[in-house]
C-alpha cells in the first residue's frame, strides 16, 4: 500500500538536485570520511592442527576479538559473565571453517575462519551493559614519524615499513578505518617531517583538513639508547584532544597502545551503551526523496543503523518523506550515526517549499496536517 501511495507522488525531477548542487557548491552541506566496516563479526585465527582442543582455542581466541572489535573496549574482556561465555564460544558461532592464506614472508598459514552470530554477540553485550558498536565508523587519518636512530622516516600512504603495516593490521582487528597521507606535493608543501615530531599542532591539523577525517591520529615513535621504545600519541577529536604516553622493549609493543586506546576514545563517543530510558521514538525528515528508488535506498539505509530498531514511514510530500523510528539511546546517537555516513547531511537551510503531506496508510494521498520531524537531513544522490 505504502509503494502504491510513494509511486503517485514522487516522480522524477531535477528539483531535487538543483537545491543538493546549490547547497554543495555554496558549501552548506559537509561529509565527513567514514568508513562501512566490513566482517565485524568475523576472523581469522593461524592454527597448526585441525585438533579439537585446538579448534576450541582458536575460537576463544576469535570471540575475544570480535567483542572488542564489537563494543571498542578493552574493558569487555574483564566482565565475568563475558569471561565464562568465552568458555562455550560455540554457543556463539555461527559457520567455521578451515582454509589457507598468505603469512608473513609470503608463506602459506593455515587459519580457522569463523563468523560469530551478530544477534548473540549484540545480546551478550547488552546483557552485560556494553554498547555494540555499528559498522559505519569515523575514518582517522595517521600522521606517524619513526625514528629508529638510524632514520626518521615520515610514513605515508605509499611508504613501506613495518610499523605502517602492523599499525593497519591492528586497526583492522579493531575495526578502525586509517588514512595515511598521499605525501604528494602538496602534502609536501604543508607540512614536514619535523611539524609532525614536534607536533605542531595548527600546521597538522591545517594539513589534514583536506581529508576531510572525523579524527586525526599524530604518532612520534623511537627508539632510545637502551634498545627500547618510546611513543607518544595524540587524538584530535572534534575539537578535543587527548595524549598519551607508552614504552615497550619492542616497536610493536610501542605501537598498539596508539591503535587501542583510540578505539576506546572513539567508541566511547560513538557506542553508547543501551538505555531503556533513552529508548524512544523519534521523527526524522529527509529532503530529496523524489523516485521509488530514492525512498527505497534511505529506507535500507536507516534500517541497517545499529541505533535504530525498527523504521516505519510516516508521512510522504512530492520531495521528502518522514520516518518514524524508534531507536536506541535517543537523538544524539542517531544523529552521531548519520553523521558518519555518505546518505544525508544535514543543511542549514532555514526554509522549505511549503508541499502538502500525506499518511503513509492513505491511499486517497489526502493532505494531512504538517508534522515537525525532530531530525531534518538532504539525500545525497
Amino acid at each position: 500500500m505504502w509503494n502504491q501511495v510513494v509511486k503517485r507522488i514522487l516522480c522524477p525531477g531535477s528539483a531535487g538536485l538543483f537545491i543538493l548542487s546549490l547547497l554543495l557548491n555554496t558549501g552548506l552541506m559537509s561529509v565527513a570520511r567514514a568508513d562501512v566496516i566490513p566482517g565485524l563479526y568475523e576472523t581469522e585465527i593461524p592454527v597448526s592442527t585441525q585438533d579439537l582442543g585446538e579448534r576450541k582455542e582458536a575460537l576463544t581466541a576469535g570471540m575475544r576479538q570480535v567483542l572488542l572489535r564489537v563494543s571498542g573496549h578493552s574493558l569487555v574482556l574483564t566482565i565475568t559473565a563475558i569471561e565464562e561465555a568465552l568458555t562455550h564460544p560455540t554457543r556463539y558461532v555461527q559457520r567455521y571453517r578451515y582454509r589457507s592464506r598468505e603469512g608473513a614472508g609470503g608463506a602459506q598459514e593455515n587459519v580457522l575462519w569463523v563468523r560469530f552470530d551478530q544477534k548473540a554477540i549484540n545480546k551478550l553485550l547488552r546483557d552485560n551493559r556494553m554498547p555494540v558498536w555499528g559498522r559505519t565508523r569515523p575514518a582517522v587519518l595517521v600522521w606517524l614519524v619513526v625514528d629508529n636512530r638510524q632514520s626518521r622516516i615520515l610514513l605515508g600512504n605509499h611508504v613501506s615499513d613495518p610499523a605502517k603495516v602492523f599499525i593497519s593490521e591492528q586497526a583492522k582487528l579493531r575495526g578502525i578505518p586509517l588514512r595515511w597521507p598521499m605525501l604528494d606535493l602538496s602534502d609536501r608543501a604543508n607540512i614536514t617531517t619535523s611539524d609532525v615530531w614536534g607536533s605542531f599542532e595548527d600546521t597538522i591539523i591545517s594539513a589534514s583538513r583536506r581529508y576531510h577525517t572525523e579524527a586525526i591520529l599524530v604518532g612520534r615513535v623511537y627508539k632510545t639508547y637502551s634498545g627500547s621504545w618510546n611513543a607518544r600519541w595524540t587524538l584530535y577529536d572534534h575539537g578535543h584532544q587527548e595524549g598519551w604516553n607508552a614504552h615497550a622493549e619492542t616497536l610493536i609493543e610501542a605501537l598498539i597502545p596508539g591503535v587501542d586506546k583510540t578505539a576506546s576514545i572513539l567508541a566511547q563517543r560513538f557506542a553508547r551503551v543501551e538505555n531503556e530510558k533513552q529508548n524512544n521514538t523519534l521523527l526524522l525528515q529527509v529532503y530529496g526523496v523524489n523516485t521509488l528508488a530514492a525512498y527505497n535506498k534511505i529506507l535500507k539505509y536507516l534500517s541497517r543503523l545499529a541505533v535504530v530498531t525498527d523504521v516505519q514511514p510516516q508521512t510522504v510530500s512530492p520531495d521528502n518523506v518522514i520516518f518514524r523510528l524508534k531507536v536506541r539511546n535517543g537523538r544524539l546517537a542517531v544523529s552521531q550515526a548519520i553523521a558518519l555516513g555518505h546518505t544525508l547531511v544535514t543543511t542549514t537551510m532555514q526554509s522549505r517549499p511549503s508541499v502538502p503531506l500525506v499518511a503513509a496508510n492513505s491511499v486517497s494521498a489526502q493532505p494531512v496536517t504538517r508534522v515537525k520531524a525532530d531530525l531534518v537531513y538532504q539525500l545525497i544522490q
